[in-house]
């Protein structure tokens, strides 16, 4: 029943986050552990729920919005969190200026280039685009390029928050040649129907738990009574 709440929690996480952008589904696995010998003497496997996160690809919808960003294949890209120094990684691309002209994300990281932040001219310098390799010029001039990353073990990524993982000490590894796409955005990959089937799956299963154990209890305790009588 335990892990069944457990899993409930998740289902209704990945519901809650179905219209975040860049967010990927949150998945779990039983991993059977070796077997050990109980108080009676008897074998019993040991099994623990593990929970990772599904990196499958969500639809692209196109916004427009020449800030926004899509990611089609692998990659990652490379946002720093000021506060720490530490950097993270999403395939949520929806991008804003601050004041200054810095590329941020929508929280307020910045997005790093292949040198370090990407900076835009403050004035009108013209339109911006940015090419299918990543390179973002302003009124044709280059002013840098997205830095896209991807992982030799991209399962192992651990979430932070919403969109965003750490790496966990793993090195990242420059995509060469990564497929941008200007003015679209990489919607969730949590599908609402299938959850919701999901959840109702798992609340039955819950309270069919939840009735053995009612009957289980009422039987032990006219067992008990019986008993008691001689």
């Amino acid at each position: 029943m335990t892990r069944m709440m457990r899993q409930q929690e998740r289902i209704a996480n990945n519901l809650a986050n179905a219209n975040t952008v860049g967010y990927k589904q949150d998945r779990t696995f039983t991993e059977i552990l070796n077997e050990e010998i109980n108080v009676e003497g008897a074998p019993q496997s040991i099994k623990r729920m593990e929970q990772w996160a599904d990196l499958s690809a969500g639809d692209l919808e196109q916004t427009g919005n020449p800030l926004d960003v899509a990611i089609e294949g692998e990659g990652f890209f490379v946002l720093t969190d000021e506060t720490t120094g530490t950097p993270r990684y999403t395939r949520a691309g929806r991008f804003v200026l601050d004041a200054e002209g810095t590329l941020r994300d929508a929280q307020g990281h910045l997005v790093e280039g292949e040198a370090g932040p990407i900076q835009l001219p403050t004035a009108d310098g013209g339109p911006v685009v940015i090419d299918r390799d990543g390179t973002v010029r302003v009124d044709g001039k280059e002013v840098g390029r997205l830095r896209i990353v991807t992982f030799d073990n991209p399962a192992a990524l651990r979430r932070l928050d919403g969109a965003a993982f750490d790496a966990g000490g793993m090195e990242p590894v420059d995509v060469e040649h990564p497929n941008l796409h200007q003015g679209y955005l990489e919607q969730s990959n949590v599908d609402p129907l299938r959850a919701l089937t999901e959840m109702i799956e798992q609340h039955r299963l819950f309270e069919s738990q939840q009735r053995s154990l009612r009957t289980d209890d009422e039987l032990l305790g006219r067992v008990t009574r019986e008993l008691g009588r001689f």
